[in-house]
């Protein structure tokens, strides 16, 4: 029998890739076999600078809504937001879905819903463990292999599916002196590619780096030499807020150069409660300084570990960097530590921009950029990718993680391993393959659109909303109101013109007046008779915006509003 898969042939196995193939956040990846749906992560993308407002993006869940009663179970490969940060709006759709994920994740996931909004959610969670056996989701099986990432407890997922074996690797490194895992476990992957793997799902995000990822544990020093030679100063470090073997070393080096550690930002906050109470960070409670008493040491007795490493508007290091924040005050000459990269697409100019003010206020602002070894990622490099895939030798390969040109990079890797270019599948956002009697093809697209989140609106915004929200930004707005007769439905009165952002009403008279007799043009094709209010509105705003475009070159948002009198 050929070893990628079994003599079930009854339907095909689809994998469809939701999201995270192109811009590296908001992975989902779904099994589909039968009546049978198996969800692997579910995260959160940041905006870029045209978002406006938005605070988070999440996959596009319609084909799951569609296909709710084939959810069989959401597999958690590790704990960061861009695998886990959307399951509160999953569960708002699918709550009795099972959720399969380790310690670490249902901790962080426990805190999350401890929310306000999201108090009512209630998931039905079970444990993701190397050590424990195999776990059944509908059709498929699930063994779970050790891997290394910046974050404790991240797995590998085996799916065996009735066409075959799937291995999904989400993010990972090969790293033999971890902080607080053990190594990868090759030993177990290599005994899965020797049964037969039908297909390989690979992180991609380091393959354009020669060579093998460094490990974690060399950081150890970086702090250590921070914290000797800055022995008078404030010290500020900002991370991932999940990244608990960075915070280990961070606290580490603290509690060797007598320093107390304070943490703000609530999402730090939680990662440390969660990471605690687990074991990861077995330090004294006399080692950390609440931020409210914080004012009451001497500043070069404390080190800061804070939120906003991607400059996010709102968090702690935000606050810090406006001279807003009530608990912490910047000295001169603080050193603040950006030990984050790489950035995910959509922050850059919100981090340069927190980096440029703390700059002003006096601040010493270390990152990647100007020193080198304030970061070691959690992400394989191309050894450590190419050695996975020879481990494993599957039939298949679909890149994922990472970018449309690291998918490419991905394929030329692979290729100059030996394996057939036909046997990788680059897969945009949407697109989905299927495997039958061991073959691979691709099969399709779903239409898949940006699921915009703004504050506590938990239902998404539309793609409508964004485009208004640009052009106000853009050109202003431009509102034209018009009266009308409730017993007549006739037009009384002068039409008004109100306009904010677009130009100055004092220096602009003429502009407004004509634009109003292009307004007064439109109605007397009615004769002043408001039959169909939908039509006119729509015309009116057509020809106004035509207008004002060929006298300025601008479009602003325009609103033409009716006044019942």
């Amino acid at each position: 029998m050929n070893k990628f898969f079994s003599t079930k042939k009854d339907a095909p196995l689809k994998i469809i890739t939701l999201s995270g193939t192109e811009n590296v956040t908001k992975n989902m990846t779904i099994y589909e076999y039968g009546d049978d749906i198996l969800v692997v992560d579910c995260g959160i993308g940041f905006p870029d600078s045209e978002m406006l407002g938005v605070d988070v993006v999440i996959p596009d869940m319609t084909y799951l809504v569609e296909n709710s009663h084939k959810i069989k179970g959401l597999v958690l490969t590790h704990g960061h937001e861009d695998h886990i940060g959307a399951v509160p709006y999953f569960l708002r759709n699918f709550p009795d879905v099972p959720i399969y994920a380790g310690k670490l994740v249902q901790g962080f996931l426990k805190e999350k819903l401890n929310e306000k909004q999201y108090k009512n959610l209630n998931p039905k969670f079970h444990l993701l463990d190397p050590a424990g056996g195999d776990l059944t989701a509908g059709v498929y099986k699930l063994a779970v292999f050790r891997v290394n990432h910046s974050v404790p407890e991240s797995f590998g997922i085996a799916i065996t599916t009735p066409q075959g074996r799937v291995l999904h690797m989400a993010d990972y490194k090969v790293d033999w002196t971890p902080v607080l895992d053990k190594p990868i476990d090759l030993a177990k992957i290599s005994a899965l590619g020797e049964e037969g793997v039908l297909c390989l799902l690979s992180d991609t995000l380091g393959v354009n780096t020669r060579g093998y990822t460094q490990s974690e544990r060399t950081l150890q020093a970086t702090f250590d030499d921070f914290f000797e030679s800055s022995d008078t100063r404030q010290i500020l470090v900002t991370t991932i807020s999940t990244n608990i073997s960075r915070m280990y070393q961070i606290i580490t080096s603290a509690v060797r150069f007598g320093r107390k550690v304070v943490l703000s930002g609530r999402s730090i906050e939680q990662s440390v409660r969660v990471a605690r109470n687990l074991g990861y960070l077995p330090f004294a409670d006399d080692v950390f300084v609440k931020e409210e008493d914080s004012q009451k040491y001497l500043q070069k007795d404390l080190v800061y570990i804070i939120a906003g490493c991607y400059g996010q508007e709102g968090s702690s290091l935000d606050r810090l960097s406006k001279s807003e924040h009530r608990n912490i005050s910047l000295e001169d000459n603080a050193l603040v530590i950006f030990s984050a990269d790489p950035n995910p697409p959509g922050v850059l100019e919100d981090v340069e921009r927190v980096m440029a003010s703390l700059t002003l206020l006096g601040a010493e602002v270390i990152y990647s950029e100007i020193q080198g070894d304030l970061h070691v990622s959690g992400h394989g490099t191309r050894g450590d990718l190419a050695m996975i895939a020879s481990i494993v030798h599957p039939k298949y390969f679909i890149p994922i993680g990472g970018t449309i040109t690291k998918m490419r990079s991905y394929t030329n890797m692979v290729t100059d391993l030996g394996f057939d270019r036909t046997s990788v599948f680059e897969l945009k956002e949407g697109d989905f393959v299927e495997f039958f009697n061991g073959e691979g093809e691709r099969a399709g697209h779903l239409d898949v659109n940006q699921v915009f989140i703004d504050g506590s609106e938990v239902q998404g915004l539309s793609p409508v909303v964004i485009k208004d929200r640009g052009q106000l930004s853009d050109d202003g707005v431009f509102v034209i109101v018009i009266p009308i007769s409730r017993e007549t439905n006739t037009v009384i009165g002068k039409v008004d013109v109100i306009t904010r952002g677009f130009v100055h009403v004092k220096t602009s008279k003429s502009l407004i007046g004509r634009s109003r007799d292009v307004v007064n043009k439109a109605l007397d094709t009615t004769q002043g008779k408001v039959d169909d209010w939908g039509a006119l509105k729509n015309r009116i705003s057509k020809q106004v915006e035509k207008f004002l475009y060929k006298q300025t070159r601008r479009q602003p948002l325009i609103i033409v509003h009716a006044v019942y009198i």
